[in-house]
C-alpha cells in the first residue's frame, strides 16, 4: 500500500482517508488580482463539456471525497494561529498592548474557567508582540484576547468578541473575499474571547477569505475584493471591460505597527530549517487548528513574497493535514515555482513527495 501511494496508484482522493483534500490561493498583493487557485481532489472538465458522461458523473457524485467541491472556496475550517495578527492587530489598536510591551508565557493561562494551555507546555517566557508572533505563542494572544475582553476590572466575554469581530472585518474576514465564483460565507467566533484570539472560538473562514485577509497583510492595509477576471473581450476581440480589483477598505496603522507584525511573520519563516534554501525571502503565519479529536489537526499557512518588497501572498490549507509545516512545505513549492528558482519537473516529480516531519502540536 505505501508503494503504490507513493508510485500514485493510489492517491489521497482515491483513499479517502486524512488528509484528502487541500486548496492553494495565490494572489497579487498589490492590486487583488487571483493569480491562481488550485483545488484537490479535482475532476476531468473535458468529461463534464459538451454533454456530461453520465457514468462519470455519476462516480464524481459517489465519490467520498467530494471532488466537485471547490476546497479553495467551499471549505471552511477554523484558521488556528495564522488569525494571530488580527489579535496582534486589534490589541495594537485598542492600546492594550504597545509594540515594546511583555507578556509572559507561563504555559497554562489561568485566567478564565477550563484554564487553556500555550501548545508549549513549558512556556516561551517574555515576548513582545513580535516575539509573539515568531513562536505563535498562545499564552501571548489569549491574554491579549483577556485584556481585549475586561472593562475596568470585569471580564466581559461579549466585548471581546466585538472588538475582535471589528478587527477581523477590516480584514475582510466578515464576508465573502470577492471572487466572481461560488464561496461560502465565513463565520466570525461569536464564543470565548480568549480562545478566540487564537483562531479558535467558532472562527471558520475559507481559503480565498484567508487569502484577501493575508493580502491586506503584505501591502499594509488595503483590502481588495479580490477577482479572478483580468478583462472581457467580445467575439472579436474587442474589449468590453477591463476588470480591476475594488478596494474594499484601508486599515489605517502605524507604520510602526505593521513593522512589528511583518517581523513577527518573517521570523516564523526563519524558524522553518526547510525555507534556508530558498533564493527568496517569504514571510508568512502558520496555523494548526484542531477540531475534533478523533481526526488530525488543519494544517494551514497564510504567506507573501518577497518579504522586503511584496509582491504575492501565497495561502495553503490541508484540511486535517496533521502539522501547519506541512501547509509550509507546500507554499514553498509554488514560491519555487512561481520565482523560478527550481525546474518544473524538479517540483512535480510523479510521485507522492516527501516532505519534513513537523511537531504534530506545533503551532
Amino acid at each position: 500500500m505505501r508503494k503504490r501511494i507513493e508510485q500514485l496508484d493510489l492517491t489521497p482522493a482515491q483513499l479517502a482517508i486524512d488528509p484528502y483534500s487541500g486548496s492553494i490561493v495565490v494572489t497579487d498583493v498589490n492590486t487583488g488580482d487571483v493569480r491562481a487557485i488550485s483545488s484537490y481532489p479535482s475532476y476531468d472538465n473535458n468529461k463534464m463539456a459538451n454533454g456530461v458522461d453520465a457514468a462519470y458523473f455519476a462516480s464524481l457524485r459517489n465519490d467520498l471525497s467530494s471532488p466537485m467541491l471547490n476546497y479553495a472556496t467551499q471549505q471552511r475550517t477554523a484558521p488556528g494561529s495564522t488569525f494571530k495578527p488580527v489579535s496582534a492587530t486589534a490589541g495594537l489598536l485598542e492600546g492594550v498592548i504597545t509594540t515594546t510591551d511583555t507578556i509572559t508565557c507561563v504555559g497554562l493561562f489561568d485566567k478564565v474557567p477550563t484554564p487553556p494551555s500555550c501548545w508549549n507546555k513549558n512556556g516561551h517566557g517574555s515576548l513582545n508582540v513580535t516575539g509573539g508572533l515568531r513562536h505563535s505563542c498562545n499564552w501571548f494572544f489569549y491574554e491579549v484576547g483577556y485584556r481585549l475582553a475586561t472593562v475596568g476590572d470585569t471580564y466581559n466575554d461579549s466585548v471581546g468578541l466585538q472588538k475582535l469581530a471589528k478587527y477581523a472585518d477590516m480584514y475582510g474576514l466578515s464576508e465573502t473575499s470577492g471572487v466572481e465564483i461560488e464561496e461560502y460565507a465565513p463565520g466570525i467566533s461569536d464564543l470565548d474571547a480568549v480562545r478566540s484570539a487564537i483562531g479558535h472560538g467558532t472562527n471558520n473562514y475559507t481559503t480565498t477569505g484567508l487569502a484577501r485577509y493575508v493580502t491586506t497583510v503584505a501591502n499594509s492595509g488595503t483590502c481588495y475584493n479580490l477577482t479572478l477576471v483580468d478583462k472581457v473581450e467580445d467575439q472579436n476581440g474587442d474589449l468590453i471591460r477591463d476588470n480591476i480589483a475594488a478596494v474594499r477598505n484601508r486599515i489605517d496603522m502605524d507604520p510602526a505597527y505593521w513593522n512589528a507584525i511583518h517581523a513577527g511573520m518573517r521570523q516564523v519563516v526563519e524558524n522553518k530549517a526547510y525555507f534556508a534554501d530558498l533564493d527568496v525571502n517569504v514571510a508568512g503565519k502558520t496555523g494548526t487548528a484542531q477540531e475534533s479529536r478523533n481526526r488530525p489537526n488543519h494544517a494551514l499557512f497564510i504567506s507573501y513574497a518577497p518579504y522586503e518588497n511584496p509582491e504575492i501572498s501565497v495561502t495553503v490549507r490541508v484540511a486535517n493535514g496533521y502539522t501547519s509545516d506541512y501547509a509550509a512545505q507546500i507554499a514553498k513549492d509554488v514560491y519555487e515555482y512561481y520565482y523560478g528558482l527550481k525546474d518544473e519537473s524538479e517540483i512535480i516529480t510523479g510521485t507522492a513527495g516527501t516532505l519534513e516531519g513537523g511537531a504534530i502540536n506545533a503551532d
